[in-house]
């Protein structure tokens, strides 16, 4: 019965971080992608100028989806960095008996 909780343990832990991953950044990008957009024309045709609050919002979305990014790929790449310059990202390794 320990066998059986222990995957369900695991199994929601990936779930919920595929959750997180494949569906919270693309949601934070297309938040900002969506205050991106200029607002529609005014009553004269002219197109409206862009609102900066909602451009500090975009930018600010695409920021923290860039982070993310960037630290999926150094966390990829920990064992190569910690190898090639000495450097312990995300924690140490145990030694090796």
């Amino acid at each position: 019965m320990h066998t059986v909780s222990a995957i369900a343990t695991s199994l929601g832990e990936v779930m919920l971080i595929a959750l997180i991953l494949g569906v919270g950044i693309p949601l934070i990008f297309a938040i900002g992608v969506r205050f991106w957009a200029p607002e529609t024309a005014t009553v004269n045709g002219a197109p409206a100028e862009r609102n900066p609050v909602f451009q500090a919002i975009a930018y600010i979305c695409f920021a923290i989806v860039a982070i993310i990014v960037v630290l999926g790929i150094v966390y990829i790449a920990k064992d190569f960095i910690s190898h090639t310059f000495d450097v312990q990202l995300f924690g140490a390794k145990p030694p090796k008996k």
